[in-house]
């Protein structure tokens, strides 16, 4: 498999030019604002650090001096200390001006006498000495910059036109000067653009530039505008901005001090406002970047398989190198094979639970029931038209479904919380007694969306419901198919609903096939993320039991109002009834340290319940702030107790520890060809896969399973379009709006294989994503690592993009 990650090498290193801040910079600076505010204030080198990329058109920036104390100007290219000079004094300029005091001119003569040193950083990026550890950030993006000056410039396509890349202040190339479709009269356009990212791979030598291709939806409507692009010329450095809206002269202020710092330096100056005229100019120097892509935008998401196997042969003759290459393993049957049975055996699961089921219905639309009831009957391969009375038993009592209509205000409608806890108090008390009870509920995000999110009715049915220990699943509206087609979301919804109460037709027999043997084992899986405002470390896990048998995997939750391991749906109503996180501490590292706690805690319980059985912990790969320092790219080997956290716990030659890392971590390569040969190879196809790979020649055990999604997989014109043309190719409207995908992948690093071999340990984890416990296809982590991902994801008080 071909990527898009490359090698750093000398040749994009070269030597950077260092000007020493002295204190007395930032002394003055602070003196100047203590003189006019009362409060010292540090220079807002973040604005300096983007001025001067802008006047240099290269990289530069402000950080602590790497070979002693005070600060360093960093640039790649020399520049006239006058230049840096006249930037200060800009600062200075409008300080002064804000308060209505002189111009002294104090910032700028201490700047003149400046004079730059030359560090060379090609030392820290030798693949035989460089360490994780050791290199300074600022080494990457010097040599990220370096790459950006190889790849600006002309990108040839397809159809043999050149497309022109031009960086932007953020490190981006992007095609502004090439929008899709051509013209629009709203500006509704799409631009390409290229993001180019620093990654570290578990056990590769040296550091790899992972390059990607994306699509930003614009707009010509200012309201709509999260950021702005803003051209100065027409092929050089653009600008990144934002913007307010100012009502008394009905203009949109661009903000900060960045226009104004480099207007001088342009050709044709930077505006200080822009109406949406502006934006509908035939050729606009301003694009707006739309906050949130509209679901009917005239061009999709994603560039296409095509477009970044263009960018793979640019980036390969411009770097002069190879990327680098994962080469496959021979494991075969990753994925479910399609089962005729499956709603038969799930129907089976019901049957045999230890308690009785009652699945309550809530709803205020009758196409909602109906698609309700739709749903019910197809997944659980009920008789047709069996569900239109208030209530229905089935499988001998085991199953019981009512339906219950509730009001617009009391259901949907965004309101206080009281309104949602009496609801609850209703549908309560209708549950047959002694039952597992879930409910399916009618929610309505067009409604709540109007609303500020603590209104928003269906975080807090689901809390209320929680309260009293019952699982809730939503259906909206905005999901409903065309007539006659598969209904998806609500067949997806009665299945989630179904796996939070634990019961699910996946069984261990197929996940555990050759070249492994069934056996019994325990799975956990650990999913921990930050949340801001306020900053609160969220952690979850759950765990899949295996006796060995057919029999359906034992799910399992933890939560201390759960009395510590517990049934998955008693551990998810805990979860949800109480707060996000008890781990709210203001010190990251305070936080980090009571979630480690918390997490052995949970772990050494379960180990001490099954400690005669192979246990296998998959740990969440996010390297923010990471609960074990081993389990770190830069730390790997650390075989101090407290570096991972199975070292400590009963029979550790019996637990085998993997970490988990999905593309949505922004830290992996960037799949783009598989290799080898095929059948119809001169078709122009970009060839794809879903096998797993490994990463050959490293000193870690790394595989990579290589992902498609449902839809690049999908038997429709407008998307295998991507896999031959690009979006610059395109005629038709409809395929310039539909969205394409790219390959995926999921890395596992295998820190300890415990009792497995280590191929066998690999397929396991990569048939854990593929035999998935409600979705139709693969996840992108393994079962229980989902599992423990959704109970966050589903809590009342997440922060997500939908709220």
């Amino acid at each position: 498999m071909r990527t898009l990650a490359f090698p750093y090498t000398e040749a994009m290193a070269e030597k950077i030019h260092g000007y020493t801040l002295g204190s007395e910079v930032n002394d003055t600076w602070q003196d100047l604002n203590r003189r006019y505010t009362r409060h010292p204030k540090n220079l807002p080198y973040r604005d300096l650090s983007l001025g001067l990329r802008y006047v240099s058109s290269d990289y530069a920036t402000i950080c602590k001096d790497p070979d002693g104390p005070g600060t360093l100007l960093l640039m790649r290219k020399k520049i006239d200390t006058a230049i840096i000079s006249r930037l200060f004094a800009a600062f200075e300029r409008d300080l002064a001006a804000r308060h209505g005091a002189p111009f002294e001119d104090l910032l700028g003569p201490l700047l003149r006498r400046t004079k730059p040193r030359t560090i060379h950083i090609a030392k820290y990026l030798q693949a035989d000495t460089a360490t994780h550890a050791d290199i300074p950030n600022w080494v990457f993006d010097v040599a990220t910059w370096r790459t950006i000056e190889l790849l600006r410039g002309a990108l040839k396509l397809p159809d043999g036109t050149d497309l022109l890349l031009r960086p932007d202040i953020d490190g981006n190339l992007v095609a502004f000067n090439r929008p899709l479709p051509e013209t629009h009269p709203r500006a509704e356009q799409g631009i390409h653009y290229i993001s180019l990212e620093p990654i570290t791979v578990p056990g590769y030598p040296g550091i790899l530039l992972n390059l990607d291709a994306h699509i930003s939806a614009t707009t010509g409507f200012p309201g709509n505008a999260k950021s702005l692009w803003i051209a100065t010329d027409d092929t050089g450095m653009l600008l990144t901005a934002r913007h307010r809206y100012d009502r008394p002269t009905n203009r949109n202020v661009i903000t900060g001090l960045l226009p104004q710092l480099v207007d001088s330096f342009s050709i044709r100056g930077v505006p200080a406002n822009f109406t949406a005229d502006d934006l509908l100019a035939t050729h606009p120097r301003i694009r707006a970047r739309h906050a949130t892509t509209p679901d009917r935008h005239p061009i999709g998401s994603g560039p296409g398989r095509r477009f970044l196997d263009c960018l793979l042969e640019h980036a390969t003759a411009r770097l002069n190198t190879a990327s680098l290459v994962l080469e496959t393993t021979p494991i075969r049957n990753i994925d479910a094979a399609g089962d005729p049975d499956r709603h038969a055996k799930l129907a089976s699961a019901v049957n045999a639970a230890a308690r009785p089921i009652h699945i309550s219905v809530v709803y205020q639309d009758d196409l909602q029931r109906h698609r309700s009831a739709q749903a019910l009957t197809e997944v659980l391969n009920l008789p047709e038209n069996s569900l239109t009375t208030a209530e229905s038993t089935f499988l001998d009592g085991a199953l019981t479904i009512t339906f219950d209509s509730a009001k617009t205000d009391i259901l949907v409608a965004p309101g206080p919380t009281h309104l949602r806890d009496t609801l609850a108090e209703q549908i309560i008390s209708t549950r047959t007694p002694d039952a597992l009870h879930l409910v399916l509920a009618e929610s309505n995000k067009e409604l709540a969306a109007a609303k500020p999110a603590a209104e928003d009715p269906k975080p807090q049915l689901r809390r209320a419901l929680a309260a009293h220990g019952t699982v809730s699943q939503f259906i909206d509206p905005a999901s409903t198919p065309k007539p006659d087609a598969v209904d998806h979301p609500a067949n997806a919804a009665v299945r989630d609903l179904l796996r939070a109460s634990g019961l699910t037709a996946t069984t261990p027999t197929r996940v555990f096939s050759r070249p492994l043997q069934p056996q019994p084992c325990v799975i956990v899986g650990l999913y921990t993320r930050e949340q801001n405002q306020p900053a609160t470390r969220m952690i979850s896990l759950s765990a899949l039991i295996s006796d060995g048998t057919d029999t359906p995997w034992h799910m399992l939750g933890y939560h201390p109002d759960a009395h510590g391991w517990n049934d998955l749906p008693t551990a998810i109503a805990a979860h949800h009834a109480t707060d996000l996180s008890q781990f709210n501490d203001p010190n990251p590292a305070t936080r980090t340290a009571l979630a480690r706690a918390y997490t052995e805690r949970a772990l050494h319980q379960l180990r001490t319940r099954y400690d005669d059985i192979p246990m296998i912990i998959y740990i969440d790969g996010s390297n923010r702030f990471p609960l074990w320092s081993g389990t770190t790219n830069k730390n790997l080997g650390n075989g101090q107790l407290d570096a991972l956290p199975h070292l400590g716990m009963i029979n550790p030659a019996g637990i085998s520890l993997v970490r988990v890392n999905t593309a949505s971590d922004g830290k992996l390569p960037q799949p783009v060809r598989a290799t080898g040969n095929r059948a119809n190879a001169d078709d122009g196809a970009v060839p794809a896969t879903e096998r797993l790979h490994q990463l050959p020649g490293a000193h870690q055990d790394t595989y990579y399973l290589i992902n498609r999604s449902r839809s690049d997989k999908a038997f429709q014109s407008s998307v295998r379009a991507g896999h031959r043309q690009t979006r610059f190719d395109l005629a038709e409207a409809r395929e310039l709006r539909t969205p394409w995908h790219a390959m995926t992948c999921t890395e596992f690093l295998l820190l300890e294989h415990g009792t497995f071999e280590r191929q066998h340990l690999a397929a396991l984890s990569a048939r854990l994503c593929g035999h998935s416990l409600a979705w139709d296809g693969r996840t992108a982590r393994p079962a229980p690592v989902h599992l423990a991902r959704q109970i966050l994801e589903d809590h009342p008080g997440r922060k997500t993009a939908a709220r």
